[in-house]
């Protein structure tokens, strides 16, 4: 049994998977609100520790299971990335796993800051004396090999906080992974088409967006930006002078990111007691204007990096705030290209349907990270293909 746990803004959301086959089978689900954390950072490690308990409980009251190693997922601004590059001699002129291993941990050790720790370190390719775009350089003849790879790290701090949760929530619990969500959720979003044409996924959460291209089936930028839903959110409180609990519940219930689709209809709300008096156009306008911040955002990251040229696939939407009537039609305005909603992959029983939804992405993504890890893992001391097959990931230690 395996437990894995997507730290977001507004919820904790917990699964329990049984991996014994090729498909996943869910065992237990649990979604519990959290105000302890902010933008994917922790700011209240007890009401953070509470909202974990309180969601590993009910994993054990559904599994009867006790829970006792955790699989975590996170994003936040404290999450960063940069590509490297590390070189080394080949040994005998043809490439060997040393070499490869050698390569791979140079990159690792470059462009690091000091304050920040190694989550992640991504092969996008490698080179032989100049010659780019390989995939699997074992066996290969030359002088000199590099491997490219995409970094991705966040605070020291950070990973500090997250165990201090875990261990305040339980003594029993500990954690095994540190997953980036962004890297998961790509893998059950997005086709291998897409990401060999090149496409930029998009998911927006409630307290961030994260983001990352791929090319030729690598990744070639990622990025977290420090706002997403709540900036809309607050947004209508601001606009309509109401709480940011009852600007959630209007937005979900009654909201569209497309005025020009939004009916004249005058909605009645209840606001803290009294009734008010909405247009849905004014609301849906005020929506529009939010969300097309955020995702203009987005385009000025891709232009200000040089990516804007290598997503001939366009754009994938994510997150919970995919499920927003109009996205669609807004996306395509805003970014002048090919904009869809990005689903999870269909490849859980019947009884696990609900969690196929844009929200539940990265939760599912995680599942997804683990099951390739543990090929990674098992065929990591095999003499064939191991890079093709496995080196998609190196992770560091915990």
């Amino acid at each position: 049994m395996i437990c894995l746990l997507d730290l977001g803004t507004s919820k904790i959301s917990s699964i329990l998977i049984k991996n014994e086959t090729d498909t996943p089978e869910v065992i237990a689900f649990s979604s519990v609100e959290t105000s302890g954390i902010k933008r994917g950072s922790i700011i209240n490690i007890s009401s953070t520790a509470k909202a974990i308990l309180a969601g590993i409980n009910q994993i054990e009251s559904q599994s009867n299971e006790k829970i006792k190693e955790l699989h975590i997922g996170l994003s936040g601004e404290e999450i960063s990335s940069t590509n490297s590059i590390g070189q080394v001699k080949i040994s005998d002129r043809e490439v060997t796993i040393r070499d490869i291993e050698k390569a791979l941990n140079m990159s690792k050790t470059m462009n690091v800051p000091n304050d920040k720790t190694l989550l992640y370190a991504v092969p996008s390719e490698y080179l032989i004396d100049g010659q780019n775009g390989i995939v699997d350089p074992l066996g290969m003849n030359g002088v000199k090999l590099e491997a490219r790879t995409h970094l991705i790290h966040f605070s020291k701090n950070t990973k500090e906080n997250i165990l201090k949760c875990i261990q305040l929530a339980s003594n029993s619990l500990s954690v095994t992974n540190l997953y980036y969500n962004q890297l998961g959720a790509a893998e059950v979003v997005l086709s291998q088409e897409q990401k060999k044409l090149g496409v930029c996924l998009i998911d927006i959460g409630a307290g961030t967006t994260d983001i990352s291209v791929y090319k030729n089936n690598s990744i070639l930028f990622s990025k977290v930006l420090p706002y997403a839903g709540d900036y809309v959110t607050e947004s209508i409180a601001l606009s309509l002078d109401i709480s940011s609990r009852e600007a959630e519940q209007i937005k979900k219930k009654y909201g569209c990111a497309l005025s020009d689709i939004a009916t004249e209809d005058m909605l009645k709300i209840n606001v803290s007691g009294s009734t008010q008096s909405i247009s849905r156009k004014m609301l849906a306008g005020q929506i529009e204007h939010s969300f097309s911040k955020i995702l203009r955002h987005c385009v000025s990251c891709l232009e200000e990096n040089g990516l804007i040229n290598h997503i001939s696939g366009g754009f994938v939407l994510t997150g919970g705030s995919a499920n927003l009537q109009g996205m669609v039609d807004l996306g395509e305005r805003v970014t002048n290209t090919n904009f869809k909603i990005g689903l999870p992959e269909n490849n859980l029983p019947e009884k696990s349907a609900k969690l196929l939804k844009p929200e539940f992405s990265a939760l599912l993504g995680l599942v997804k990270f683990y099951a390739l890890e543990q090929d990674k893992e098992f065929t990591f001391n095999q003499s064939k293909g191991i890079i093709a097959r496995v080196l998609e990931w190196i992770r560091t230690e915990l």
